[in-house]
């Protein structure tokens, strides 16, 4: 009984560490300007509109007394941070993917000299900082001309997710039933069978590849912030950042960080159930 209560209390408290931030935000994009120039703000809106979401698309506002909430000035940068934030999350899910999954196989499944060092080669990079790397790609993509392009932040994404995604699905593979030699007598090839066989079997695992890949990707921002911010290969959350200088927009900048939470929370919900299949384990043993 005393585990069962135990186990409420940190449910409950992982509740409150997830929704509460998500719920301030959606409470300050619908605040009107008066209530915003207040303080404290109100727990609850009392007159919830939703301009904040319009200016930040760049369109006026008319509240129910007639009031004109104008469009913010960093409309564009919106705009053009989302379409490139998708782009981006895109492409790097896809190159991920085609990267990782034939990687995973060949160290899951087979036996080669160097394997175990290669494993560990690949926790390092899962280990390793991002900031830690961040002078030598600035440095380097200056001089290769890939500063402030969306080819060099895919580019320095997949730093990010091929390692990660690939350890993740390591494991995954290791865990699915040796159908390969049953596949060899009925005539596959290795890679027939892979493609065929093995794959399909592994959608679930594939799919939660995905999802981190994604997630990983859209909200990437130290290396954006570097290579590519004010470029116009701006991505969504150092496009938000701007709502921080110059002419603050508390309003503006919650229903921006409302719409980031959308894609990514879309693509966690359309493959959820794939995510309560995935059973993973050590892939080094």
């Amino acid at each position: 009984m005393r585990r069962n209560r135990y186990l409420a209390i940190a449910v409950v408290l992982a509740l409150l560490w997830s929704l509460v931030p998500i719920y301030w935000f959606c409470r300050m994009a619908l605040l009107t300007p008066l209530e915003i120039q207040q303080y404290p703000w109100p727990l609850f809106p009392r007159a919830p509109n939703v301009a904040s979401f319009w200016n930040i698309f760049g369109y006026d506002y008319f509240l129910s007394d007639g009031t004109r909430v104008p469009a913010s000035g960093q409309a564009n940068q919106i705009i053009r941070g989302l379409y490139d934030s998708i782009f981006v999350s895109v492409v790097v899910t896809v190159l991920t993917l085609l990267a990782v999954l034939p990687l995973a196989y060949v160290f899951a499944r087979l036996e080669f000299r160097f394997k175990s060092v290669l494993l560990f080669a690949i926790l390092l990079s899962v280990a390793l900082p991002p900031v830690s790397t961040l002078i030598p790609f600035y440095a380097m993509y200056i001089r290769l001309g890939l500063s402030g392009t969306l080819t060099g932040l895919v580019i320095v994404d997949l730093t990010i997710t091929v390692p990660f995604v690939a350890w993740m699905l390591i494991g995954y593979f290791r865990n699915l039933p040796p159908i390969e030699r049953l596949a060899r007598m009925d005539g596959y090839g290795r890679l027939a069978a892979f493609v065929q066989l093995v794959i399909p079997l592994a959608k679930s695992g594939i799919a939660v590849a995905a999802v981190i890949a994604f997630l990983f990707a859209w909200n990437e921002y130290t290396y954006a912030l570097v290579l590519v911010n004010g470029s116009t290969a701006n991505t969504l959350p150092t496009a938000i950042s701007g709502f921080l200088f110059q002419d603050p927009q508390p309003a503006n900048l919650a229903a921006s960080v409302v719409v980031t939470i959308i894609p990514p929370a879309l693509v966690a919900y359309f493959l959820q159930r794939h995510v309560g299949e995935m059973n993973l384990v050590d892939p080094v043993r």
